[in-house]
């Protein structure tokens, strides 16, 4: 397996697993024994980075995929990378079968998001954060300064923008 460097020292391999579709958008989330194999086959083959988010689940269980990647990556922990997401949540209001998301990067739903991960990740620290959406209603410097917050905190090592405009 190839490495590369995201940023400044972020050592990852060249093939990641976004592991979305194990849990939200294609259907139910697949059986968490198979996903597990996958997931350890991953890591047997020299994946160390996996991608996810804590909105990748179901309306019932939005947090599926999250508890999954904690659960089946905890045996290689030291050994590989864990991005998440943070920035949106579904609407629990709406009435449609696929529920709206919704942009939330105020710093207080950040602390929350980022302790919720740390808990079903099973982890001490997210070695990528990721802000998943823009929030039009949050600057970005604010969101940068809960970042340092977060790295300084020790609860996160490294961030970035997804599907930022």
């Amino acid at each position: 397996m190839k490495y590369c460097v995201l940023g400044k020292d972020l050592t990852v391999s060249a093939v990641g697993l976004g592991c979305m579709g194990m849990s939200h958008a294609y259907g139910a989330p697949s059986d968490r024994r198979e996903m597990a194999d996958l997931l350890a086959q991953a890591v047997e083959m020299g994946c160390t980075f996996f991608d996810t988010a804590e909105v990748y689940g179901t309306p019932d269980d939005p947090h599926h995929n999250e508890e999954l990647l904690g659960q089946a990556l905890k045996p290689f922990r030291d050994k590989v990378i864990i991005a998440t997401k943070f920035g949106i949540r579904f609407d629990m209001s709406s009435s449609a079968v696929n529920k709206p998301l919704i942009p939330d990067s105020r710093p207080e739903a950040i602390r929350a998001s980022v302790e919720g991960s740390l808990r079903r990740l099973g982890a001490d620290h997210i070695d990528l954060y990721y802000q998943h959406r823009g929030d039009p209603n949050v600057p970005v410097d604010e969101v940068a300064g809960v970042m340092a917050d977060l790295i300084r905190e020790g609860k996160i090592t490294h961030w970035e923008l997804s599907e930022s405009e």
